[in-house]
């Protein structure tokens, strides 16, 4: 009954990621930009460099042969995860790739898990889709409450995904976030339901402190929210959840023993998911420490010999401070390798709170010198770049170890403050591999069945 009212939940709301949320939008015509000089030749060392290193690769449908992506083979190597990032969660080549990547190494390299920056309950619900056909795959897309990744691209790659395991393969699909902890305290309540039907009145009672201002079915959260209470009571609620998290361990034996092991493990992270939850809002361990740790115990559950595609914006790869790509990076080393995606020029979808909904918005110029300027000195439309081995006296590539301005959106783009969406970073520090593409376009967002929404979208990426 839970399961069918998450999926019926998906008529209510519209997030994408960090909580964001919009109706949707009647399709847009983008503007014709004006003509633009753009930033200036590139050195030509640079684009000597650029060019003799630049792995060319023929287009980004999941349909199309492997031949020209074979190089993946050589720079994935034995790597378990592979990371794929995006500079905006609303381009359409990104997402095309990035499915044609996974199928990729799902096909020729035995990968065999694909995981999302989306809510882990609701993730499972996906997941009971590809291996059994179970539900309707567009109503679960949906709800997953992100409308990033509510989009026909995303949908495609889950029906690729059934049609995969249907005809022999076996690969899941996860989500690893955790900023909506409704159905993870459901799944809780409904396990102690079927293993110690005593308990349960006891486990709400310490848990209601929470569930009471945790998202709804589809994703909606009471007008009162968790982050508007006081320090003193989160605290105290937070002493009751680890009270209710003791509980399941006390009686872990017993539990195992009425419903398996694999049961119990998904009810003690259900648990997990949702005091991450109250983490975050309490400033106690932040998102991407969460979604990286969720990531490690999605990977605890394919053993050693599971290998996955991991995918969430440049930032949440990256190996910057506190993304989870560091705290991957520090589990796994060498075994798992980031894959950044920049383009220069075209369209892409966001929410605009100034221009009021979701819509195509044109990219602005690349930056004179910046990382999207030098990389379009390639004679490729779209290539793929080894990061690893360059240092400050590889000649013509040394820019890339230098703090250089870089382009990142996320979700949400606002025309008038183009400053907002250019950072300076080190690109060989943050990852092992660049996309780009010369000219991309915008996401096709699906509808979401009924125009009841949010219209409010906080920031964020």
């Amino acid at each position: 009954m839970t399961r069918l009212l998450v999926i019926l939940g998906t008529l209510l709301v519209l997030p994408g990621c960090d909580d964001d949320s919009t109706a949707p939008t009647s399709p847009q015509r983008i503007p014709t930009p004006p003509p633009d000089p753009g930033p200036g030749p590139v050195p030509p060392e640079v684009a000597a460099w650029v060019e003799a290193n630049a792995l060319p690769f023929d287009g980004t449908h999941l349909s199309l042969p492997h031949a020209d992506i074979g190089f993946l083979r050589d720079l994935v190597g034995d790597a378990r995860i592979v990371a794929l990032g995006e500079n905006t969660h609303g381009t359409r080549d990104f997402f095309e790739m990035k499915a044609r990547i996974l199928r990729f190494l799902v096909e020729e390299m035995g990968f065999n898990t694909f995981a999302i920056e989306a809510t882990w309950p609701e993730s499972r619900l996906v997941d009971d889709y590809v291996r059994t056909g179970e539900g309707d795959p567009a109503r679960l897309l949906a709800g997953l409450y992100f409308w990033t990744w509510n989009t026909e691209s995303v949908l495609e790659m889950i029906e690729w995904m059934r049609d995969h395991n249907e005809s022999g393969g076996d690969v899941g699909f996860h989500g690893f976030d955790m900023q909506y902890p409704g159905l993870a305290f459901q799944n809780v309540l409904d396990y102690l339901g079927e293993v110690d039907p005593e308990s349960v009145a006891g486990f709400t009672s310490l848990v209601d402190c929470l569930q009471l201002y945790s998202n709804r079915v589809g994703g909606r959260f009471p007008n009162d929210r968790y982050g508007d209470l006081s320090a003193t009571y989160r605290a105290e609620c937070g002493q009751s959840l680890s009270e209710a998290n003791d509980l399941l361990l006390a009686n872990r034996e017993a539990y195992e023993a009425a419903s398996g092991e694999d049961a119990f493990a998904v009810a003690l992270q259900s648990m997990r998911v949702a005091f991450q939850y109250h983490l975050m809002i309490t400033g106690h361990q932040g998102r991407d420490e969460s979604m990286a740790e969720n990531t490690e115990w999605i990977m605890r559950r394919i053993g050693p010999e599971g290998r996955m595609v991991l995918w969430a914006h440049n930032y949440h790869v990256s190996d910057q401070r506190y993304a989870q790509g560091s705290y991957l990076k520090e589990t796994f080393g060498d075994d798992i390798v980031v894959l950044a995606f920049t383009h220069e020029r075209g369209s892409f979808t966001a929410y605009s709170r100034n221009a009021g909904g979701r819509q195509p918005w044109n990219l602005d110029s690349p930056l004179a010198e910046s990382v999207e300027h030098y990389l379009s000195a390639a004679s490729a439309p779209q290539f793929i770049l080894d990061l690893r081995g360059v240092d400050e006296n590889t000649p013509g590539g040394s820019w890339l170890t230098e703090p250089r301005q870089t382009r990142s959106i996320g979700c949400c783009y606002e025309q008038d403050e183009p400053e907002n969406y250019w950072y300076s970073e080190r690109m060989t520090e943050l990852y092992d591999l660049i996309a780009h593409f010369e000219r991309t376009g915008p996401t096709t967002v699906l509808p979401f069945y009924l125009a009841s929404f949010d219209t409010d979208a906080p920031g964020g990426r």
